[in-house]
């Protein structure tokens, strides 16, 4: 019999294996594409993210930075503010100062005025002739004394006012004594001295100063006022003070030159020249004592004490009224002209004729 052939069935278990497996793959291969597809999703979002980051963080500080700048806008907008009321205010300070300059060029134009009418009258007082704070009587008999200069911007006049300015001679010194004040104030020898001085303040030097001290037995200034000051050789009331004031001394006592000197050497304000009006010896000293009587030699070692107590850098001019009896001063005295540098003059006894 004829053998029945087999019939061969399509779908057998080798083809579905080969479908199965394709279709695995297949989908092998969809899960690993969709993995990156997912991987590179995750990568895009985190830049996405961190850009976003970053906008933000720009965002904020410029956000920052805007209030930054309106603050300062404001304060700017402040400041300008203010700026612009200053300015009116000072547009207004100036619109007055301008009126003030305005007013001063008139009043400027009107002291110029003015000062060149003084200046005319300075000139017209320039030529007439200036008054002399100390008058002269007789200005035309005014005497000279040759080789007495009055040099320096301080002069200090020491007079003596002891008993024996008010006689030529010993005994009429003496007997003037007994004599009442007024009588030994208008003695000749007395009032020589007291012109001596008015002649020798009106020959200082324009700009000087100078200041009176008498000495007896004790030193002190002529006026009291003026122990410290110094007088102006233009200062006419206070020159007037002072004669008047030597006018009413009254010489009497001894004569301690010594003192007097020492006295000069303890002023504030050293003196640049000293003119001394004297008779002749001291008779009194601080250094050595005497007797009951004053011989000539205790007199000559009162004058070397007295001289060891000048300053050397003062120069001692001497007027010198001798008094007879006394024999050595001359000499002395122009010794100590000589060590000081000064000048020694005995005038005539007419001098000064004023």
């Amino acid at each position: 019999m004829p053998r029945k052939r087999r019939s061969t069935p399509i779908f057998s278990l080798s083809f579905l294996d080969c479908i199965c497996c394709g279709f695995g793959g297949v989908l092998l291969l969809f899960v690993l594409v969709a993995g990156k597809q997912r991987n590179a999703q995750e990568q895009q979002v985190a830049k996405i993210q961190e850009m976003v980051g970053r906008f933000e963080f720009d965002v904020k500080s410029k956000s920052d930075r805007i209030e930054e700048l309106t603050i300062d806008f404001q304060e700017n907008e402040r400041r300008r503010e203010d700026l612009e009321t200053r300015n009116t205010v000072t547009m207004e300070e100036l619109s007055e100062l301008e009126k003030t300059l305005a007013k001063l060029m008139d009043s400027e134009s009107e002291l110029q005025k003015e000062l060149e009418e003084l200046l005319a009258e300075k000139e017209t007082l320039a030529t007439a002739e200036k008054p002399d704070p100390v008058p002269i009587p007789n200005v035309k008999r005014r005497q000279y004394l040759t080789g007495f200069q009055l040099e320096g911007e301080y002069i200090l006049f020491l007079v003596r006012a002891s008993g024996s300015m008010v006689g030529d001679t010993v005994e009429e010194a003496i007997a003037m004594q007994a004599k009442t004040d007024d009588e030994k104030r208008e003695s000749k020898k007395w009032q020589r001295v007291v012109n001596s001085i008015r002649w020798l303040i009106s020959s200082l030097p324009e700009g000087s100063a100078f200041q009176v001290m008498t000495f007896a037995e004790e030193t002190k200034p002529l006026i009291d006022s003026y122990s410290i000051d110094w007088i102006s050789r233009s200062d006419g009331d206070t020159i007037r003070e002072v004669l008047d004031a030597l006018g009413e001394v009254v010489p009497e006592g001894g004569a301690n030159l010594e003192r007097a000197f020492t006295e000069i050497r303890g002023l504030s304000q050293v003196p640049d020249a000293l003119v001394l009006l004297t008779d002749g010896l001291p008779t009194q000293s601080d250094s050595y004592g005497s007797g009951e009587f004053v011989t000539d030699e205790d007199r000559v070692r009162f004058f070397q004490a007295a001289q060891r107590a000048a300053a050397p850098d003062i120069p001692v001019n001497t007027i010198l009224y001798p008094l007879e009896g006394d024999p050595a001063s001359p000499f002395l005295f122009w010794q100590l002209a000589d060590k000081t540098k000064g000048a020694l003059v005995s005038p005539a006894p007419s001098w000064p004729d004023i």
